[in-house]
């Protein structure tokens, strides 16, 4: 393995690490949505949805570019030079490092979550203890931790197509 193609594999994988935290917005964006609906001021709502979409856009393009175009990042910061050796022994398949990688975040994501989903669980139904159903609980805490474990799920399960994906793409 050469030096260029360690440094390809890192970037896809830390590209990897921003399509989770991509992946994890998209219930913040919803919940955007619905405090649109729900802000005292429309330009409040505007600025809060213009700011979200923009980080959003920033996430897709870091990706975008550590995932598809890592070649271009490693020319232009140049990381394969400056190295005695040229290449490295190991003997690993670049989609089976990806594979693991994405096994890894997805399990990563589902062990950070269910914690917090137990807990924005209890406080709902604490909640709706507490107020004698006089007043309705919010329960879109509770619906972004469940999205971002199932997310998670599809993460490890689908990790093969988007490792395929990933490669499909190199090709080209």
């Amino acid at each position: 393995m050469t030096i260029r193609s360690l440094f390809n594999i890192i970037l896809k994988i830390l590209g990897i690490f921003f399509i989770k935290d991509f992946l994890s917005m998209i219930p913040e964006l919803l919940s955007v949505g619905l405090f649109m609906t729900k802000a005292d001021t429309v330009t409040e709502g505007i600025w809060t949805l213009l700011s979200t979409l923009m980080i959003f856009f920033v996430y897709g393009l870091v990706s975008y570019y550590l995932i598809f175009k890592s070649d271009l990042i490693i020319d232009k910061l140049k990381f394969d030079e400056g190295f005695e050796q040229e290449t490295i022994a190991l003997n690993v398949h670049r989609s089976a490092i990806l594979s693991i990688s994405i096994i890894v975040i997805g399990g990563y994501m589902i062990a950070n979550e269910i914690p917090n989903f137990c807990k924005q669980l209890f406080l709902y139904f604490q909640e709706k203890r507490l107020t004698y159903g006089q007043t309705k609980p919010a329960m879109s805490y509770t619906i972004v931790s469940g999205v971002r474990i199932v997310i998670g799920i599809l993460l490890i399960a689908e990790q093969r197509r988007i490792v395929n994906f990933i490669e499909r793409q190199r090709k080209k």
